[in-house]
């Protein structure tokens, strides 16, 4: 996709200005991904203390995306019309007090309805957040703020992968989310904070831009497609990293080795999704990136359905996979669509994303259950990829038509 709206705006902000702003976006986006990711490292110990089943287990994970399916799209709105700097240190607190409220539940439901309300937190907070990096970014090309941004979900995954298993092993599951969640709430100070120097925007305020009304409906077109791809590889993934600490402990695995193996994703990820945004903006033909990231999500979820690969060599896999596709996915809102709808467009890919986060774990827990194994979860997980290899040729053929 070589025409790329940024190129031809003014920028909003400085470029000091923009990357030290992104610096505290990403302590944002950090704590975001560690909250949502709290679950699958404790699972097993807290199936254990309650009594479940690991569909039950699932629902604990895909709870958090409830939220997401019904407000993204009215909360892009919001952040849109008013503003995002309140907005998203509102929802980080929000995740933070809630998160802190499981540890002292004592029961399935009410840690249930406090994994309900991280997830209301997380609605405002991920889509407002997003909306600032295009923000700061406004005017400059996207590939590489995105890649960074997109790569402190992933760092924030691996943060929590690493400690919670050893801290959950010692001191009880409970430690995991009171400790997450105060770091959470912390975060949030700082977001304030920063909301009152670094996100105010410049005197002279945004710049005027004609907004083509043709565009931004084939822009949106184009996001709604977009989003299907969202859906699967959320879902995918979200299944993945929700059950592969329990499937290595079938395989033998100790508590260190599971969270080790599952966060080399993210690590992979992280370390790629910056260099990935430089060539996407180099070269362009994003959705090209975004299927062959879907195909090599879909290879490497076979390869460990029929263990033909070492836990290892999948995590490496997965890792690019993510990385070609999450970079280029999200710079899409703010290159095609107007800064009037970019809050909006990111609103889209996040009830998409939430979607496949709420439905696809407790299905595939409820596949585990009934088939006593993770053979068939693992071939879910595969075929929602290779779906989302032929809507990345659906999106290709709708950007070069909106580019000629």
């Amino acid at each position: 996709m070589k025409k790329v709206r940024n190129k031809t705006q003014a920028p909003l902000y400085p470029e000091s200005i923009a990357w030290s702003g992104l610096i505290v976006l990403y302590l944002g986006l950090m704590a975001m991904g560690a909250m949502f990711h709290l679950i699958p490292p404790i699972l097993t110990l807290v199936i254990s203390d309650l009594k479940l089943n690991h569909g039950q287990g699932g629902m604990l994970m895909s709870l958090f995306a409830l939220p997401g399916i019904i407000f993204s799209l009215p909360g892009g709105w919001m952040v849109d019309r008013f503003g995002a700097r309140l907005m998203s240190s509102l929802g980080i607190l929000t995740m933070g007090a809630a998160t802190m409220a499981m540890a002292r539940a004592d029961g399935y439901t009410l840690i249930l309805v406090a994994r309900l309300l991280v997830g209301c937190g997380s609605v405002i907070a991920v889509v407002s957040m997003q909306r600032m990096v295009t923000r700061l970014f406004q005017g400059r090309p996207l590939g590489l703020p995105t890649g960074v941004s997109g790569s402190a979900v992933p760092v924030g995954i691996i943060v929590i992968y690493s400690i919670a298993g050893p801290m959950a092993d010692q001191l009880g599951w409970q430690a995991v989310p009171w400790r997450a969640g105060l770091v959470c709430v912390a975060v949030s100070i700082v977001f304030f904070l920063a909301g009152r120097t670094l996100f105010r925007p410049p005197v002279q305020g945004f710049p005027n831009h004609e907004t083509n009304a043709k565009g931004t409906v084939s822009g949106l077109k184009i996001i709604w497609i977009a989003g299907l791809i969202w859906f699967f590889i959320n879902g995918a993934m979200t299944a993945f990293l929700t059950f592969a600490p329990d499937h290595f402990l079938e395989l033998g695995f100790g508590s260190r080795d599971r969270g080790i193996f599952t966060s080399i994703p993210m690590w992979c990820s992280a370390f790629l999704g910056p260099m990935i945004g430089l060539l996407a903006d180099r070269i362009g033909k994003k959705p090209l990136f975004i299927a062959l990231g879907m195909t090599l999500l879909t290879l490497c979820l076979a390869l460990i359905a029929f263990d033909k690969a070492t836990p290892m060599v999948v995590g490496f896999g997965l890792g690019a996979a993510m990385a070609l596709v999450v970079t280029p996915l999200l710079s899409l809102p703010g290159e095609i669509l107007p800064p009037s709808h970019h809050g909006r467009g990111f609103g889209i890919l996040s009830t998409f994303a939430n979607a496949g986060i709420f439905v696809v774990p407790p299905f595939a827990g409820w596949v585990r259950d009934n088939n006593g194994g993770y053979f068939w979860p693992f071939i879910l997980m595969a075929a929602l990829g290779l779906a989302g290899v032929a809507v990345a040729g659906i999106l290709q053929r709708q950007v070069l038509l909106r580019n000629q």
